[in-house]
């Protein structure tokens, strides 16, 4: 106890050794005490965990620790490596697999300095528990996982990568072993937990025994016998052997031979479902006309399985060692065979366990009972080499996206599983991130129909609302509504629904639900779709996805917000499912407000109201979500993009076309005019409104007054009484200007200072007095609008005086008469489109 009254707290250094021979003492037994292993299994994760939370054999080495502190920690561990080399010599398996298993925490836990003068120890002693005469299986699967603890470990130090290759070296043929003559699946496991350290780590040490180690894993895989787990190991092993060669003929060779090895099983596999030409195109694919055919996988030639069962765990087996491949790293550039891979996919996408007219007289129905059992996982195992290929090669899929889309898309029109449609959205989520608008053009329609029939099939009561509140203009939800639909307007007459088409395949039973998971999935993807291309050629399907987000989004939150207590009602789904949900919906609909469209979002208040509401009623998660969306979309409701003097002089003197457009779609088609803004610009304009903090629209008046001084051709007078009346309907835009006659002849350009540029006509109307006309010119060219030639991309005098005489030749004559009698609680008007474009749609 007079230790511990020194201590400080838990993170005082001194506590690390005393606690250390504490554990020790508790839990590793003394050398004449047997080992009680069921208590054991029981303690050695509370031991390592206790040991990895305090570090407690790092050995912290620095000149701010007293040294006597050092000694002590470094003897305590001292003590413990002592121990555990005792339990590893011991006779007693039971004590040997405690040793061995500390042993790896160690490899892991231990110093730098520690673990470089103690690993080629500790690695003979493991060596010689996988070697003869070792018996025990539980010492030989522990001593493969702490061997290649150990290799991890000492793949960090450049320095020691030589000695590192020659003691790896010694381990290939115990490993070789181990998979050759052990019956055990466990040992198996962890020989590939050793293998695959070796390949990775250590690849230099493999290449003598490259031949025997692809015999050896092979000749596993294409029995087909074992675990998925195992299999699956030992394909990763598998797929990472080309590393050890390192050169690109070897990568291409491995791959070529996966691929001829599931065609040949395939053909095995769909003898009565796939006509012969199918696996012929195939064949002809893999193995070009020309060349020779390589060696099988393994060494050993194709033998088939028995007809009872199908070669699925091999073939799948087959599938993930390609997808390694694509997605790992290799030390030089390879050429992937993307065609014969692609036409891989489809021949397994196609089957469907529907019997061709020609091969019904030689198919029983239990052959084809048996093949429709395991085709959804040979299809996920395709769709899964699909995402391999586009991980792999991204862009440079860009030649075979329109074989890509074909593929997908006659699937999704099959396809009904969840896992499947799952995995189906993610490919095109991928699809559109990697090749971007181009692909977006072409599976947009595809899309939004699955997604519709995946989001419309709620699988409870309907939502009813009254027309009053569906449309954009109104800023409450809809009303909902548990009231049911009446059974004539519904079902129809029995005649109706016998002559009514039958549903396809891949679209929703209004009375089957479709799991909440497909529906995030269809959210995603469309969320993926309005970010890559809102911005091009939406106008065709933007309407029906801001409908159908609004719509799903209301839907997830009719019932409450995702929390424990109000999601029990869902039998089937937990309430964090259903709380991911309403994220999903919600992160979808912020994503449907702000995507680039040519009108306003027509559900912007119905979003607002919808997150107003989760702010302060949903649970911290969606709460911070709605937060962040209201802040998102302050923008919308307050644009602050446009110059206050000039926005009101533009819309009653200019005579540029970009500003009669603007007020011509200030506000969306299916609502009247909202001029509070313009009010509120007028207000400004008279000295109505002030702010003390922002002195720019002050700075705006004192430019254009001094820019007026300045200019002697135009006396002041007539300006004044120009901007004193205009609302005057006689005032009207005069400056015509033809484009076949030059910019020079036109108009004389003056700088009067770098801000300014007078334009004087010298051809105008008779009827006109010479004030408007000028003065129209001068709305123009105001100087608040930028003047930067490297912002506007023109010329700094010519361009500028030429792309002002196109602006107005576009002007319109005709004045907008504004209404100021507007409600300064209602939302201002938001641009349908950008003022600027005008020039780029001559």
């Amino acid at each position: 106890m007079a230790r511990f009254d020194q201590l400080e707290n838990m993170y005082d250094l001194g506590l690390k050794p005393v606690m250390l021979r504490s554990l020790i003492r508790q839990y590793l037994p003394a050398e004449n005490h047997p080992l009680n292993l069921n208590n054991s299994c029981f303690e050695l994760p509370s031991l390592v965990s206790i040991v990895q939370t305090h570090c407690l054999l790092s050995e912290l080495d620095s000149q701010s620790i007293d040294p006597k502190l050092i000694n002590t920690w470094k003897s305590a561990v001292d003590d413990w490596l002592s121990c555990l080399l005792s339990l590893l010599s011991s006779d007693m398996s039971d004590k040997c697999w405690v040793g061995i298993c500390l042993l790896g925490v160690t490899c892991q836990e231990c110093s730098n300095q520690r673990f470089l003068s103690s690993y080629s120890i500790w690695l003979n002693k493991l060596l010689s528990h996988i070697q003869p005469p070792a018996d025990s299986q539980l010492v030989k699967i522990a001593s493969c996982t702490s061997l290649a603890d150990l290799l991890t470990r000492l793949a960090r130090f450049p320095e020691v990568k030589k000695d590192g290759n020659l003691l790896a070296g010694k381990l290939i043929q115990p490993v070789l072993k181990l998979l050759n003559e052990d019956n055990v699946e466990a040992v198996w496991e962890g020989a590939a937990n050793l293998l695959y350290a070796l390949i990775a780590f250590f690849p230099a040490s493999i290449h003598h025994y490259y031949d025997k180690v692809e015999a050896a894993i092979a000749s596993k895989i294409l029995s087909g016998k074992y675990s998925t787990k195992t299999l699956k190991k030992l394909g990763y092993c598998l797929a990472l052997l080309p590393k050890a060669k390192g050169d690109k003929d070897s990568w291409s060779l491995m791959m070529q031979k996966f691929m001829i090895s599931i065609n040949d099983h395939l053909n095995e596999a769909f003898q009565g479902v796939e006509e012969e030409a199918k696996s012929d195109e195939a064949r002809r694919l893999l193995v070009p006309p020309g060349k020779d055919l390589p060696l099988p996988l393994g060494g050993a030639s194709f033998k088939g399985t028995s007809s009872e069962r199908l070669p699925t765990a091999t073939i799948s087996t087959l599938m993930f060692c390609c997808c390694k491949m694509l997605t790992s790293s290799y030390p030089v550039q390879v050429t992937v065979p993307v065609r014969s891979m692609l036409a891989l996919v489809e021949r397994l996408l196609r089957v469907d366990g529907s019997l061709p007219h020609t091969m019904l007289p030689f198919m029983t129905s239990v052959q084809q009972e048996l093949i429709c059992s395991e085709l959804p996982v040979l299809h996920a195992y395709s769709l899964e080499l699909l995402i391999a290929i586009i991980k792999g090669m991204r862009r440079q899929l860009l030649p075979h996206s329109a074989y890509i889309v074909r593929i997908v898309t006659r699937y999704f029109k099959r396809c009904s599983l969840p896992e499947l449609r799952i995995k189906l959205y993610s490919i095109i989520r991928m699809l559109l991130v990697s090749m971007g608008v181009g692909i977006a053009i072409y599976l947009a329609p595809d899309v939004i129909e699955n997604a519709s029939n995946d989001l419309n099939s709620l699988g409870g009561e309907d939502i009813e609302t009254s027309p009053a509140n569906t449309g954009p203009a109104t800023g409450a939800l809809p009303q909902l509504s548990n009231r049911k639909r009446k059974h004539g307007a519904e079902t129809g007459s029995l005649e109706e629904k016998r002559d009514a088409p039958s549903p396809k395949v891949g679209e929703s039973n209004t009375h089957q639900m479709t799991p909440i998971t497909v529906k995030m999935a269809a959210l995603d993807t469309l969320e993926v779709l309005l970010t890559v291309g809102a911005a091009s050629k939406s106008e065709s399907w933007r309407s029906s996805i801001d409908s159908l987000l609004m719509k799903t989004a209301i839907n997830s939150c009719k019932r409450g917000w995702g929390n424990l207590e109000s999601n029990i009602f869902l039998p089937h789904e937990s309430a964090s499912v259903w709380a991911d949900f309403q994220f999903s919906s919600l992160r979808a609909l912020l994503t449907s407000l702000l995507a680039p469209a040519r009108t306003r979002p027509p559900y912007l208040s119905q979003g607002l109201e919808l997150f107003r509401r989760g702010k302060q009623e949903a649970g911290m998660k969606l709460a911070q979500f709605c937060a962040y969306a209201l802040f998102a979309l302050e923008v919308l409701i307050h644009p602050r993009a446009l110059p206050l003097d000039d926005f009101y002089s533009a819309c009653h003197n200019s005579t540029d076309g970009a500003s009669n457009r603007f007020l011509e779609n200030i506000y969306s088609g299916s609502r009247k005019q909202n001029t509070s803004f313009l009010s509120d610009m007028r207000r400004t304009e008279q000295g109505g409104v002030e702010s003390h903090d922002d002195d720019l629209y002050d700075r705006w008046l004192q430019n254009e007054n001094e820019n007026q001084n300045e200019n002697e051709n135009i006396p002041v007078e007539d300006m004044k009484d120009q901007t004193s009346r205009p609302n005057d309907p006689s005032f009207t835009n005069v400056l015509e200007v033809r484009e076949q006659e030059p910019a020079a002849a036109n108009a004389d350009v003056h700088m009067r200072t770098e801000n300014e540029i007078v334009v004087q006509p010298c051809h105008l109307e008779e009827s006109v007095p010479k004030s408007q006309g000028v003065a129209s010119a001068k709305a123009v060219m105001s100087p608040a609008v930028g003047t930067n030639p490297e912002v506007d991309g023109f010329d700094h005098v010519a361009g500028k005086t030429s792309s002002t005489l196109r602006n107005a030749e576009k002007g319109s004559s005709s004045m907008v008469h504004l209404d100021s009698d507007s409600s300064m609680d209602s939302f201002p008007g938001i641009v349908d489109a950008d003022p600027d474009t005008d020039a780029d749609s001559d």
